[in-house]
């Protein structure tokens, strides 16, 4: 028996969503939400475009200028995170983000920059 962590349900994501916070339009997911959805993958690039998770650009214009940034297709999130409960999920991915230390640290980092960072 392994100690991987189970894939989290998109709906309780989105219902964990903060306000005041920008998140993903409705029915997308950010980045870090898949990175929570899928807990023991560690490459989520190679994952999402290995299972064709549907993705589109957002863009905001600011002060500083316009932004863009990918969201992810909910309904595909969840598709690819029940395959990886199921163990059929095309993975493509050498190690668990819980198998090292130090990968482990690289994450929690930009995991903090995302939530609190500038």
């Amino acid at each position: 028996m392994t100690d991987m962590p189970a894939p989290v349900p998109v709906a309780e994501l989105i219902a964990q969503r903060r306000r005041g916070r920008y998140y993903a339009g409705d029915g997308y997911l950010d980045h870090a939400e898949v990175a929570d959805a899928w807990p023991v993958v560690w490459d989520l690039d190679a994952v999402i475009g290995a299972n064709g998770v549907r993705t589109k650009q957002e863009t905001a214009t600011g002060t500083y200028g316009t932004s863009s940034w990918t969201v992810y297709h909910a309904s595909d999130v969840q598709r690819v995170a029940d395959a990886i409960a199921d163990g059929t999920a095309v993975r493509q991915v050498t190690k668990h983000r819980s198998s090292c230390a130090r990968c482990r640290m690289r994450w929690r980092l930009a995991r903090s920059n995302h939530l609190g960072g500038t």
